[in-house]
């Protein structure tokens, strides 16, 4: 009688913590989705101040050379304060749209090397970053382009922040056993690598090493918009210290299974700045 006493005893504890847990994780939730809800309403009223100052600081920077020089330089910073903040906000935004299951795919079938130049151009990275690409025409994917262009920006970006020269763009064509076809794009930069303690957290949002500066140049959002990008497109994304040195992120995504596409594509071109 008496462990039948202890085992009541206990089943109620049992129960009674369950639901005290499954009241905790109920009350997390109503709080990370009051969060997202503040984040994206936040993000939308700064949309159109920010519009207004980014126009006033523009008219302010072209009249900047003909300023005394303190006001020059409060001027510009105030400019550059501005784009950071606006570079933020359209982050929160993004980031929003993801939590809210609202980012949409805009598929098209484009030549896959040739995003990747053209994301290089846009940013005035040719010079900066060395490539290994396939020929023109040599290895097309159904994307996003915009956000294929992001995926990308993202991770070159996070290398020449973050990294040390060379930093280097990949593309190639790979096969799956399960997956089947597949294209992966790398990035690779010369620099320390990520230590072992940050690897699990680099894809989080906000997410700052012990080492890193207090305050970045970036809003801290760039490689989870990635990994959300990524997983829209059915792919992966992994970050990894490269044995020769440095950091090394690889994005891999899935290819048509046409006729087009079973053809080996030619050896990647080399291209050094």
């Amino acid at each position: 009688m008496h462990g039948s006493d202890e085992l009541a005893d206990l089943s109620r504890t049992f129960n009674e913590t369950a639901a005290a847990l499954e009241g905790s994780v109920a009350e997390l939730r109503r709080m990370e989705a009051g969060a997202r809800r503040f984040a994206a309403d936040v993000s939308h009223e700064l949309r159109t101040p920010l519009a207004a100052m980014s126009a006033v600081t523009d008219v302010l920077d072209e009249d900047a050379a003909g300023l005394d020089e303190d006001t020059a330089t409060a001027v510009r910073l105030i400019s550059a304060e501005t784009t950071k903040l606006a570079a933020l906000v359209d982050d929160l935004m993004e980031v929003s749209r993801f939590d809210a299951g609202a980012a949409a795919l805009h598929l098209d079938e484009i030549d896959l090397a040739e995003s990747l130049r053209r994301t290089l151009a846009s940013r005035g990275w040719q010079e900066t970053v060395e490539t290994c690409l396939p020929e023109p025409g040599a290895l097309r994917g159904r994307v996003d382009p915009r956000r294929l262009d992001v995926i990308v920006a993202n991770l070159v970006a996070n290398a020449l922040r973050h990294g040390a020269p060379p930093v280097r763009l990949e593309l190639r064509a790979q096969d799956d056993p399960r997956a089947g076809r597949q294209a992966a794009v790398t990035v690779r930069d010369g620099g320390d690598g990520i230590p072992e303690s940050v690897l699990p957290h680099v894809f989080d949002r906000f997410y700052k090493s012990a080492g890193a500066r207090a305050r970045s140049e970036g809003s801290g959002l760039g490689l989870a918009i990635t990994t959300e990008n990524v997983r829209l497109h059915g792919g992966t994304v992994r970050a990894a210290n490269h044995p020769e040195g440095g950091a090394v992120f690889t994005v891999v995504l899935p290819l048509p299974t046409d006729a087009a596409q079973d053809r080996t594509p030619p050896p990647a071109k080399e291209d050094r700045p």
